[in-house]
């Protein structure tokens, strides 16, 4: 039993560091959305498209975009271990 309480906690403190991760990226595109004028769906389409420049903003944004709903997956993958 000690051990499973064990993975538990170290499950919830990954969960507590993707949160803040996550955070971050949010803060990120939300600042990008405002500096562009343009909300990150509607980026994403354009970006994959081929329809926006190549400003390193551009490339930033796809990425953090990319890895935000990658850890917003393996934060779901936790959340579900934890329960």
């Amino acid at each position: 039993m000690k051990q499973a309480s064990e993975i538990k906690t170290s499950l919830t403190r990954e969960y507590d560091l993707y949160s803040n991760a996550m955070a971050f990226y949010k803060s990120a595109l939300k600042e990008l959305e405002q500096k562009h004028q343009l909300n990150t769906r509607t980026f994403l389409k354009k970006f994959e498209s081929g329809q926006v420049g190549d400003e390193s903003d551009f490339f930033d944004w796809y990425a953090f975009a990319k890895l935000l709903e990658r850890w917003q997956k393996a934060q779901s993958a936790i959340r579900s271990a934890i329960r």
